[in-house]
């Protein structure tokens, strides 16, 4: 990562903080700066006036964005205490003043949307647990299960290692549902909209242990082959075989999607798909098209791909029609494009899935490349 796209994410950080008026625990801990240099830009971005200033500031966010503006809103001298310590404080201020130019539309959007029709809420906590005997549990919403070597809350559900006959469960989450699983042996997994994992309700250490991700996403942390007499972990999904040791990652496999995406966040893995054997390092990605069975491994933007374990949406470069896709199993909604001239119109725009749907397409509106969308019960068409 470079220094100004460090400086960019510890911006938004430093802005999230003051929004929540947390503590500033991302400034104090950055190796960015000197003492010195914290302090200096922790009375920039606190100070009373200067936060009127930013405000101010903000009215003419899309007509002032120099340098120049900002050193007048911000009242630094340009040469304390150096070049690069100024923009790079500069940079600091500026990306929190985005961020509260944003937040402050999203209010001003929710208390417009409240008087008017009901809004589409975003997703919740929620999947459907079949068991090896056929039985159902639906989970979430309050319910709770106990028994078959299982606990379960309205988050998450627990197997636990016993003795009992090896049978194989599947875990679906639904469109506008999320859910959290922590396997037998230990190893943790995270499951997105719209996915169905298949898995043993138990393993048996030396053996290999296999689940299938059938489709959907899900994010997992594989409990080490060390504590399992060094059983390998492997994750099949779509003819793609991940096996791993003991790594985080996540795949990403979609029935309306033509790319298979495994992204590495720790450890190592090897990705096994029509007798093509790569290893991935920490940092990386494969992809996999299902129309040309080609697989290839490029750098990934980790904070990007795994923005949804920490609640948001990050659509870099995407267009419309790869976006309403993501929101559609979020929100539970269908997407009709009328207009052939923005299903391919790209967008950049970070988002938190926890608030309704109305405001992100709001927020999408005001690029003036849409100029208007329609809700009809459980489908969007934009014009």
């Amino acid at each position: 990562m470079t220094t100004l796209n460090k400086l960019y994410k510890l911006s938004r950080q430093i802005a999230l903080s003051l929004v929540k008026e947390e503590d500033l625990k991302e400034l104090k801990d950055t190796d960015l700066f000197n003492q010195t240099d914290k302090d200096y830009i922790f009375e920039n971005i606190t100070n009373t006036e200067k936060r009127r200033q930013r405000q101010l500031l903000s009215q003419q966010i899309n007509k002032k964005r120099g340098w120049e503006n900002v050193q007048k809103a911000i009242g630094v001298p340009i040469n304390k205490p150096s070049i690069w310590k100024y923009a790079a404080a500069a940079v600091i201020v500026l990306g929190t003043l985005f961020y509260f130019a944003q937040h402050d539309s999203i209010n001003k959007i929710e208390t417009t949307l409240a008087s008017g029709k009901p809004s589409i809420a975003p997703g919740t906590d929620k999947a459907t647990l079949v068991l090896g005997n056929g039985q159902t549990i639906v989970l979430g919403n309050g319910q709770t299960y106990k028994g078959n070597g299982l606990t379960t809350n309205d988050k998450s559900v627990t197997y636990s290692d016993n003795n009992a006959a090896i049978e194989y469960n599947y875990l679906t989450i639904p469109r506008a549902g999320q859910f959290s699983l922590l396997l037998a042996d230990g190893t943790k997994v995270r499951l997105n909209s719209e996915t169905q994992l298949k898995f043993p309700n138990r393993f048996i250490d030396g053996n290999s242990r296999s689940v299938e991700l059938v489709y959907g996403e899900a994010y997992f942390e594989v409990s080490p082959s060390s504590a399992h007499k060094g059983s390998h972990f492997i994750v099949k999904t779509k003819g793609q075989n991940v096996e791993v040791l003991g790594t985080q990652f996540n795949v990403k496999a979609y029935k309306d999607e033509t790319n298979l995406i495994t992204t590495l966040k720790e450890g190592r893995v090897a990705i096994d798909y029509a007798n093509k054997k790569e290893a991935l390092h920490p940092g990386e990605q494969s992809v996999i098209n299902s129309i040309t069975s080609s697989l290839s491994i490029s750098p990934a933007n980790i904070d990007t791909e795994l923005a949804w374990l920490n609640g948001q949406f990050v659509f870099d470069n995407l267009t419309l029609k790869e976006i309403v896709k993501v929101l559609s199993r979020w929100y539970d909604v269908d997407f009709i494009i009328k207009s052939e001239t923005i299903k391919n119109e790209k967008f950049k725009g970070q988002f938190s899935k926890n608030q309704n749907l109305e405001v992100i397409l709001e927020l999408i509106k005001t690029t003036n490349q849409i100029k208007s969308y329609e809700i009809k019960e459980k489908t969007v068409i934009f014009k």
